[in-house]
């Protein structure tokens, strides 16, 4: 199997994990540390509209500009990017990955038009290039 030829619909990770972009960083990096992940997606309130990404970067980011004290101070549509970089699900995953390098993200929400419907990161690529070499005996 090639794994560039797989659509970012077929890796994509379905059960999202928002946040309200009015909540705190803290709020934000509480997140994500208790999802175990590094990105939150921030949908918009107008259907059609721009889905935004907070980062464990992007706190990070904060942390090193300012005190600890600004994570309880700024919200998420402070430090969030949006629009952020998206997908469609029917992209290839080989377009997919030379989009994200291209814009520096390591994960883009997945769209079906406008509709939000997943989120594809470079882990869920490695995830399946890890299983197809331990399904075909290659890591062995």
């Amino acid at each position: 199997m090639n794994v560039k030829k797989l659509t970012a619909g077929a890796l994509m990770t379905t059960q999202l994990v928002t946040i309200d972009p009015s909540q705190t960083l803290r709020a934000a990096a509480v997140a994500l540390h208790t999802h175990h992940i590094h990105c939150l997606l921030v949908p918009s309130p107008d259907p059609q509209g721009c889905v935004g990404v907070i980062t464990a970067k992007d706190i990070v980011q904060v942390l090193c500009e300012g005190e600890p004290a600004f994570l309880d101070q700024l919200l998420v549509r402070d430090a969030m990017t949006t629009p952020s970089v998206s997908v469609q699900k029917e992209f290839t995953i080989g377009d997919c990955l030379q989009l994200m390098r291209m814009a520096g993200v390591r994960s883009a929400p997945v769209l079906d038009g406008v509709r939000l419907v997943g989120l594809l990161s470079f882990t869920d690529v490695l995830r399946t290039v890890a299983l197809e070499s331990v399904t075909s005996g290659a890591g062995a």
